[in-house]
Order: C-alpha cells, then sequence, then structure tokens
C-alpha cells in the first residue's frame, strides 16, 4: 500500500468488502431491503487487512523507529445493522486489532476521524419516543481501555406527557459492568512516557440506576419558560476504592427562549446576492444547579467520553507535557461536567455527576434571504452566528477561580450557494486555558469539486498557527485532481503534504499519490484501485461519489 519508508513487507492478504454495495448520491451506504432474504432492511461493512511487517514505525514526537508489538499484523473489522420489523434491530460489531499502533502507522486518517470498532451485539426495540436495548460485548484488544457489558438493558422514555401539562423522560439501566484497564507497552521506553487515564480503575460489578427528569412548560407572551427537576438513584457494585457505592443526586433549574423575527424586503444587491432579509434568532437561558453525595472521583469511569485514538493520544499528552499528571482543569470529566453533561436524561457517561451550579446564555442568529429566478426563488441562509456562554456563581468548586467559564461561537457567510466563509472559535478563561479560532473559505460543486483554504489558531497548554489547505477537482471526464496541505508557523514548520491523480474508467477508479509527513521523516508513493460499483475512497466530488456506469456498475 505504501512504499518509501524504512520498511521491508510482505503482504499476504487484503481485503475491503462493503456488504451492500449500493450507495445514494450524498455517499452514505443505501440500506438493501433485506440480506441473503432474512429480515428487513440491512446495512454494514467489512474490512480485512494482514501484514507481515519486519519493518519500524515512526508514529512522531517521542515514538521514532519503534519496533512493532507483532510481526504479524493487522485488522478485521464487520459492523452490521439489521431491521427484523415491528420496531426490532440487531447491531453487531467486531473489532479486532494485531496491536496498538497498527491502525496509526497504517490508516491514519482512519485512526483519527474514526470511531474504533468494539466487539459486541445489540438487541433493540423502538416504539414511538420509548427505546429498549439490550447490549454485551467483550474486550478483544488488550491495549486499550474498554467496559465489557455482561450484559446491560437499557431502557428510555422520553417526552411522555402527564395530564397534558408535564413532561416526563426515564432512563433505566441494569447492567453487569467490567472496566479492564489497557495494558502497558511492551517497549519499556515507551511504556515509561506512557500515563494512566483519569478514571481508569480496574473494577466491576452490578450497576443499577434509574435517572429521571419532569418538567412543566410555560408559554407567557412570547416567553418560553420550562422548569424542571431531574435525579437519580444509583448502585454500583464496585467504586474507585473496590467497594461498593450507592449514590443519590438531585438537581433542576429552569429554561427560557425568547424567539424574534424581522422582515425588511426593502434592502436589496445585486452585488451581495441579496433580495430582501429576515432576521430571524433567539436568546437562550438556563439556569442549572445539583447536588450529589458522592463525588466524582469515587466511581470508575465507566463509560469512557472518548474513542480510543484519543484515549491513547492523551496517555503521551499527559506526560509530554504535564510530566505524567493530568491537571484537573484538562480532565475530560471535568470538562465534560462543567458543560452540564449531567443535566440530561441520557447522558452517554452516567458516573460523571457531583455539585454543579451554572447558568447558560446563548444567542442564535439566522439572517435569510431569496435567491434564484423569478417565479422559482427560494429562501437561503445569507449568514448565521451563534454564540454560548456558562457562568458559574460558585468559580471556586466549579470553573477554577472564573466566573465566566467555556464560551464559543459559530459563524458562517453564504455569498453564495457554493461559496462559504467559515469561522468558529472557543475560549476557557482560567491559566492556561484552551483557546481557539479558526477561519477560512469553502467552495463546493457537486459532482465537479471542492476546495478548503483556513487559519487555526490554538493557545493553552500548547500554541500553533497552522495553515490548512484541500482541494479535490475533476479536471475533466477521465481524471481528478486530490491534494492537502498543513503548515504551522511555529518551530513545527510543513507538517504534511498530498496529492494524487485519478483515472476514472469505466469500471475502476485507480489513483497514483504521494504523501510527505514531515513530522514522521516520511515520505510514501502508493496507489489505490477501487471499482465504481463499490465506492469508498476515491472520486468524492463535492460530497458525491462519481456514479458507476452499466449494468449493476460494471462495463
Amino acid at each position: 500500500r505504501r512504499y518509501g519508508r524504512d520498511r521491508y513487507a510482505r503482504w499476504i492478504h487484503q481485503a475491503h468488502t462493503s456488504l451492500y454495495v449500493p450507495r445514494a448520491k450524498s455517499g452514505r451506504q443505501r440500506a438493501r431491503r433485506h440480506l441473503f432474504g432474512f429480515g428487513g432492511r440491512a446495512v454494514g461493512q467489512y474490512d480485512t487487512y494482514l501484514i507481515d511487517d519486519d519493518g519500524r514505525d515512526f508514529l512522531g514526537r517521542g515514538r521514532f523507529n519503534l519496533t512493532p508489538e507483532e510481526t504479524l499484523r493487522g485488522r478485521s473489522f464487520l459492523r452490521h445493522r439489521q431491521q427484523w420489523g415491528n420496531g426490532w434491530e440487531t447491531i453487531a460489531e467486531l473489532g479486532y486489532i494485531s496491536d496498538r499502533d497498527f491502525l496509526e502507522q497504517f490508516f491514519e486518517e482512519e485512526w483519527d476521524r474514526d470511531r474504533v470498532p468494539h466487539t459486541g451485539l445489540r438487541l433493540r426495540r423502538t416504539q414511538g419516543s420509548q427505546l429498549l436495548d439490550l447490549a454485551i460485548n467483550a474486550r478483544v484488544n488488550d491495549f486499550f481501555q474498554e467496559t465489557e457489558r455482561l450484559p446491560s438493558l437499557h431502557y428510555y422514555g422520553i417526552g411522555a406527557s402527564i395530564f397534558e401539562r408535564l413532561t416526563w423522560s426515564v432512563h433505566h439501566e441494569a447492567s453487569y459492568k467490567r472496566l479492564k484497564v489497557a495494558d502497558a507497552p511492551i517497549n519499556p521506553a515507551v511504556a515509561a512516557q506512557t500515563a494512566t487515564l483519569p478514571g481508569e480503575v480496574d473494577r466491576e460489578g452490578l450497576v443499577a440506576r434509574t435517572r429521571q427528569e419532569i418538567s412543566a412548560p410555560l408559554d407567557l407572551g412570547p416567553f418560553r419558560f420550562v422548569p424542571f427537576a431531574i435525579g437519580e438513584a444509583a448502585y454500583y457494585g464496585e467504586g474507585t476504592d473496590g467497594q461498593e457505592v450507592t449514590r443519590l443526586w438531585a438537581g433542576g433549574g429552569i429554561r427560557a427562549n425568547l424567539p424574534f423575527v424581522r422582515v425588511d424586503p426593502s434592502i436589496q444587491s445585486a452585488l451581495l446576492n441579496i433580495r430582501g432579509i429576515a432576521h430571524k434568532g433567539s436568546f437562550n437561558a438556563e439556569y442549572f444547579y445539583a447536588d450529589s453525595d458522592t463525588d466524582l472521583d469515587d466511581l470508575p469511569l465507566y463509560e469512557p467520553l472518548d474513542d480510543d485514538a484519543q484515549e491513547q493520544f492523551r496517555r503521551f499528552f499527559t506526560f509530554n507535557t504535564f510530566g505524567g499528571t493530568l491537571p484537573a482543569q484538562f480532565e475530560p470529566r471535568t470538562y465534560a461536567l462543567r458543560h452540564g453533561i449531567q443535566r440530561h436524561v441520557t447522558s452517554p457517561s452516567d458516573t460523571v455527576v457531583d455539585d454543579l451550579q451554572q447558568l447558560r446564555l446563548g444567542l442564535d442568529n439566522r439572517w435569510e434571504t431569496k435567491r434564484g429566478l423569478p417565479g422559482r426563488d427560494r429562501i437561503v441562509d445569507l449568514f448565521r452566528f451563534n454564540i454560548d456562554t456558562l457562568l458559574f456563581p460558585n468559580a471556586d468548586d466549579d470553573n477554577f477561580g472564573e466566573t465566566i467559564g467555556p464560551t464559543w461561537y459559530e459563524a458562517q457567510y453564504n455569498l453564495g450557494d457554493r461559496f462559504a466563509l467559515l469561522s468558529d472559535g472557543y475560549a476557557d478563561f482560567f491559566d492556561e486555558g484552551l483557546r481557539t479560532v479558526s477561519a477560512g473559505i469553502r467552495t463546493s460543486r457537486p459532482g465537479q469539486g471542492d476546495a478548503y483554504v483556513g487559519l487555526l489558531s490554538i493557545e493553552g497548554p500548547i500554541s500553533a498557527t497552522v495553515l490548512r489547505a484541500s482541494l479535490d477537482y475533476r479536471l475533466n471526464e477521465k481524471w481528478i485532481f486530490s491534494g492537502g496541505s498543513t503548515y504551522d508557523f511555529g518551530e513545527v514548520g510543513s507538517v504534511g503534504q498530498s496529492f494524487g491523480l485519478t483515472r476514472i474508467g469505466e469500471s475502476f477508479l485507480v489513483q497514483v499519490g504521494g504523501t510527505a509527513d514531515f513530522g514522521r521523516d516520511n515520505v510514501s508513493i502508493g496507489f489505490k484501485v477501487e471499482p465504481r460499483f463499490l465506492p469508498s475512497e476515491l472520486g468524492r466530488l463535492g460530497g458525491i461519489f462519481v456514479p458507476p456506469t452499466g449494468f449493476d456498475g460494471l462495463e
């Protein structure tokens, strides 16, 4: 697949099979009506790669020239989702990887972007706003932290009406969970600079809990107020100290919303492509208070907040940046807590609960205009700007001494249907808090190509200013050019460049390309062959794949 490394490899087997060939114009897989005559709609994918590797891994700072933990390396992924009718469906997943560094070395984009599959089976039934979910899974990759469910049963009921005045939501769980910590790296030098994650401890036991919320929506003129109360009773067979934990917590508050609209058809500009302006917006506010009889550190992190790639990065980041101990300001648990993860009945991590008091303020804005031919005009977004901030009355306990908490914004100005200016930002105001701002230009023509140029500035525990650019463009009926570049204006300099030239054949897409990853001292040249009837990576232009030709995509 790649050449140019200090690597001598013999490819033994390579298979990439999509179980469900057809795709929609958006590039997503279209579900089949059934699979081999069984059940209803189904969608899934299977991937297997295997390599006999005699070379070295180059994974960046502190992990150059590493001997792989295994000689015979590879991965096998399976995802399958099958509907059976009457609301029932099954979700099966298989995720085997030979060693902790395989994906990062050979499939870095997939490693950084996609969720690493685990191994398990789920049976679910949806009926209206209710969901019954039975799941079982086992860890097969010992080098990643994972919680096994042996099994777990969840019931969700969302938005039930009581006397047509109250809204009730509930989440019940009964599970047996086993949290398994990640095995240490075999390489002693790598193991010495690998930190343990917060909440990572070997524990197992019964988990039984119920979390419920009741609210009372109330309209007063243009305002909508929603007083609410939420609470949970939970039992954990083993806490952080190995003893059983019974936790009770309760909270509540009020949400408020004020929408507004103003229309001015007199604003006209042929130059700016504006025919009237409609400003639609809403003020949002929420006060939330919670009190728990159990501290955040009393429970292991049975439900992780990050995927395996982020956890593995954080192990090295913690050692290289903080000397092995991650400060509370940068812990995933405290980050999620400050953002109010416990406010939700459907919170993805039930153990992230603690005392909290916060006020959330937000302003959403959208300016619309009309575009198109007379009589066939349509309403489009001209400009969007949204901003949110969190305030903490008890700043010393809840936000490291700062009353103003996380604040973020996003903005998009659409000059035309295919050209947009983009920007977003985030800020924490305590010492060395994360501050990011990005701005860029994006243009997209479905089926023809897309391009992006943007600048990202990061300040906090690390500082960087990065220029990013990418281009996919169909030169003519037979050729597609793809390229990308990332440049750090700091001491790192050039981070990486890539290019590819794809030939569009009758039945296949063939690409020759190369990458230069200077951070890993790696230059590579490679080629890819992809059937047009089985699209995966090549030929995506403006969000649309190059369509197959002929009967069933074959010529």
